[in-house]
């Protein structure tokens, strides 16, 4: 969501107040009745977050023609990968704990017994939609499988059977996709988070861990952001500074003998409506 400060207040609607039944006849002449509406609210600031990488002359000068462009760009794609590595670590640090959301459980039996009437990832999923739905009036969207969630769940007998039916087919020739997921459960979004990032410093070896663990989280966004529609969650995103919305920039550093390519933008990400989500946790085992 575009912010206009980069510190500021945002409003937290009750949302028992959309489905309030109130009377709503006017007689002639009269005004119309007013709607009162409840509201608290919350703040963000939108951090400052920035990467820069440095070309030497020396490489500068022994490129190919114009092949310094492509040189450019692609630090400047790297350094938007970082970037975007990082947004997403923090997402799912919020996101997948439990504190944060409205709800949250294990499942009884961990979807790696794949068969059908050992484990119930359907019946898991449609409990967390029913689950936010029932508390808040608001029926998830959105479905967001951990990676190892989501092998776990396209694998699952009790899925493909539901997806494609169990008369004369194979069972590896039945690929359930997230647009599959998308009409099973009647929700406009559906994602697998996959990405790894290096926990170990830098000039030690590599040591990869999962961003996204053996989770699903079901939840409600809007499909575009809005100041008056709850969310489970908004990113805040001020852009008044120039060069500071994922735009590349490029300096000339003589003192330095290189050239400086630099991407950053200000944002701020917060849980603003935690009853709108519902947290599945570890699907790859059991309590």
């Amino acid at each position: 969501m575009g912010v206009n400060k980069q510190s500021d207040g945002y409003y937290i609607w009750d949302i028992a107040d959309a489905y309030r039944i109130e009377d709503s006849k006017r007689a002639p002449g009269a005004e119309a009745n007013v709607i009162e509406r409840s509201v608290s609210s919350g703040t963000y600031f939108a951090k400052n977050y920035a990467f820069k990488d440095r070309i030497p002359y020396e490489d500068i000068k022994n490129v190919d023609a114009g092949a310094i462009f492509l040189e450019r760009q692609a630090r400047a794609e790297f350094i938007k990968s970082k970037l975007y590595l990082d947004w997403e670590r923090r997402v799912a640090l919020m996101v997948t704990s439990g504190s944060n959301c409205g709800s949250y459980d294990s499942v009884d039996s961990g979807w790696t017994d794949k068969r059908q009437n050992y484990s119930d990832p359907l019946g898991c999923i449609n409990t967390a939609i029913l689950n936010v739905e029932g508390l808040t009036g608001v029926r998830p969207n959105s479905i967001l499988f951990g990676r190892y969630a989501w092998h776990l769940f396209r694998q699952h007998q009790e899925v493909k059977d539901c997806i494609f039916g169990t008369a004369g087919a194979a069972s590896g020739g039945r690929v359930v996709t997230l647009e599959n997921v998308k009409t099973l459960f009647e929700v406009e979004r559906a994602l697998v988070g996959g990405a790894y990032y290096n926990s170990a410093d830098e000039g030690q070896a590599a040591s990869l861990a999962r961003i996204w663990n053996d989770q699903v989280l079901v939840y409600y966004a809007p499909m575009a952001a809005s100041k008056t529609e709850p969310s489970f969650m908004y990113s805040f995103r001020w852009d008044a500074v120039p060069g500071m919305n994922m735009t590349a920039e490029v300096f000339d550093l003589p003192r330095n003998k290189a050239e400086e390519v630099q991407l950053g933008y200000y944002q701020d990400e917060k849980i603003t409506a935690k009853t709108l989500g519902f947290l599945i946790v570890g699907v790859g085992s059991s309590r």
